[in-house]
């Protein structure tokens, strides 16, 4: 059996090893976490503009429409009103006195 004093000092080292060994993976897993997440910001990013844009393009489109309807129905009631008047001015009795 061996001493205890070299049972802790090898224990001591295995720690000491294990302790090096974690300090390089959480460093070089760090760097990586930090480019994963570069990754992902700049990703979400550009998928926010593309759907900002996206939108922005049908809301044009959309008011487009919209406004070409609004006229659409104003030169339909313009022409109703006309219509109206002249026949209004066809059938109106003659007033004889």
């Amino acid at each position: 059996m061996k001493p205890l004093s070299e049972s802790l000092t090898e224990l001591a080292a295995k720690v000491k090893h294990f302790e090096e060994s974690s300090a390089a993976t959480r460093q070089r897993e760090g760097h990586e976490f930090e480019k994963t997440t570069a990754e992902l910001r700049e990703t979400a990013q550009k998928w926010w503009a593309d759907t900002r844009e996206a939108v922005e393009h049908q809301i044009s489109v959309m008011r487009t429409d919209f406004e070409k309807w609004q006229a659409d129905l104003k030169a339909q009631r313009a022409n109703e009103a006309a219509q109206l008047t002249d026949k209004s001015k066809t059938t109106e009795p003659s007033t004889k006195n």
